[in-house]
């Protein structure tokens, strides 16, 4: 068959596969690596297949119809997101209509929410990791078959038995890279252009806000082997041109023995790749630190959240994951040679304008390299939605609500003590008090004397932030 995997175009460069959407100073434009999966896939399967990342190629609506008519396939594999449901339905029923290929909505949204995601207007929507059900499709002659999907037959709604996570990720073969524009991939704080990979899938940790380990990749980390791991850093080194690669895990280093041997073979096999992953306070140590860095990796991003222990608890970030934690993470960090970029969030239960007032000095107290301060976003199907909605603290009337008019998160949630607008005033202010201390405009003008590539990418993210901070 002829299949098509469609990332498609929305507001601009928009990254649908993210933990969260932020108002960031550091801007990026992020590969659709799981659907890379998807593709590769139906390749080795033997499908005649296709891989359009819209935003990145910057192609309009009409561009992309005209590429897919040209294609002529018999399905197509559509990655959704919360912000963007109702404008990928539209296409949806566009690509239905004028090419006569059935469409199947994919993603944690799709997951969330499949009904109400399959009256948007596709023909199929799939629950969880889809990474074998396009090859199902093709295969399968009976829907009904077909593992973890949802679709209608008549008036009536079917859902068929849930498919299982993958076990053995080694045998799932390297995204498809080839199909994507991949100079066009960048991050203001990385190597560019830069590539996702995957060591590992879920995560242990119960974070009430994260929707990937709750809606797709589970909570437990399923990890690959170091050598196939290593495998693909070769593959990457001798089949393409990136300059950094992203380790996409939620949290790399979670499992220590692995993170170890990963860090030797990848010294051992001298692949010579600089790396950045995330990182919890609580999963790093000083060897752990030592043996990141001589691997090649040069920057982390961690998790701080906020700067009370209070919220903390409220988001359920773990017993181990506390304020006092989180400063001895960023000595192992910083005394290993890693730069450190910080997330910080409001809006979590029990935020104030005092414990957001605390983050903001807790962040500088920290004094990291970057930081990115966000308002939490509560996806339908996380337990932090589900909070909201039960205390009637949500206010949206559509998806669409969750970005302005210029493509940025938009608080769609108030507490009877602490109202949107507030949220709003903090994060503007958590980012004009942390990135025009005098003290950081010297340390981040040092950094770039000595790193061209941060040089370059610097001017792009003070732009952004000097119009955010209007």
């Amino acid at each position: 068959m002829n299949i098509v995997f469609l990332n498609p175009p929305f507001k601009g460069t928009y990254n649908r596969e993210v933990r969260f959407q932020a108002v960031s100073p550091q801007k990026a434009l992020h590969p659709p690596i799981m659907l890379g999966y998807a593709t590769a896939i139906c390749k080795e399967a033997g499908h005649k297949v296709d891989l359009i990342d819209a935003p990145a190629l910057e192609i309009s609506e009409e561009e992309t119809m005209k590429r897919l008519a040209d294609f002529k396939p018999e399905f197509v594999v559509m990655l959704t997101s919360t912000a963007s449901v109702e404008s990928d339905g539209r296409i949806a029923k566009r690509i239905s209509k004028e090419i006569g290929a059935k469409t199947v909505a994919v993603g944690v949204h799709a997951t969330a929410v499949p009904e109400e995601t399959l009256g948007f207007g596709f023909d199929i929507v799939v629950k969880g990791e889809y990474d074998y059900t396009a090859k199902d499709l093709a295969k399968i002659k009976e829907l009904k078959n077909v593992e973890g999907i949802i679709f209608k037959k008549g008036k009536e709604i079917i859902h068929t038995n849930d498919r299982a996570l993958i076990k053995d990720l080694d045998k799932v073969p390297f995204p498809a890279r080839e199909f994507l524009p991949n100079n066009q991939y960048y991050s203001a704080l990385y190597k560019n252009p830069f590539t996702f990979i995957l060591a590992g899938r879920g995560c242990p940790h119960q974070c009430i806000y994260c929707a990937g380990p709750q809606l797709m990749s589970g909570r437990g980390y399923r990890m690959r082997s170091v050598e196939n791991v290593i495998d693909e850093l070769k593959y990457l080194k001798k089949n393409f041109k990136f300059k950094s690669v992203l380790f996409n895990d939620d949290t790399l280093n979670v499992n220590k023995k692995h993170i170890l041997e990963l860090c030797d073979r990848i010294v051992e096999e001298k692949i010579n790749i600089p790396w950045i992953a995330y990182s919890r306070v609580d999963s790093v140590d000083k060897e752990i630190a030592e043996a990141m860095k001589k691997a090649g990796c040069f920057l982390v991003k961690v998790g701080f959240e906020s700067g009370c222990d209070s919220l903390l608890k409220s988001m359920k970030k773990g017993d181990r994951a506390t304020t006092d934690q989180a400063r001895k993470a960023t000595k192992f960090f910083t005394n290993a040679g890693i730069q450190v970029h910080g997330t910080f969030v409001f809006g979590m239960p029990g935020e104030t304008t005092k414990t957001m007032r605390k983050t903001i000095d807790f962040a500088k107290e920290l004094d990291l390299d970057f930081v990115q301060f966000s308002i939490a976003q509560p996806y339908p199907g996380t337990e932090f939605y589900d909070y909201l909605k039960s205390r009637g603290y949500l206010h949206f009337k559509e998806w669409s609500d969750y970005l302005d008019c210029e493509g940025r998160i938009t608080p769609i949630f108030e507490y009877p003590n602490l109202s949107m607008k507030e949220m709003q005033y903090w994060l503007r202010q958590a980012y004009r008090e942390y990135y025009l201390r005098p003290h950081y405009v010297l340390k981040a003008m040092k950094q770039r004397l000595t790193n061209w590539n941060l040089m370059k990418t610097s001017f792009r993210s003070a732009w952004s932030l000097l119009n955010y901070l209007k």
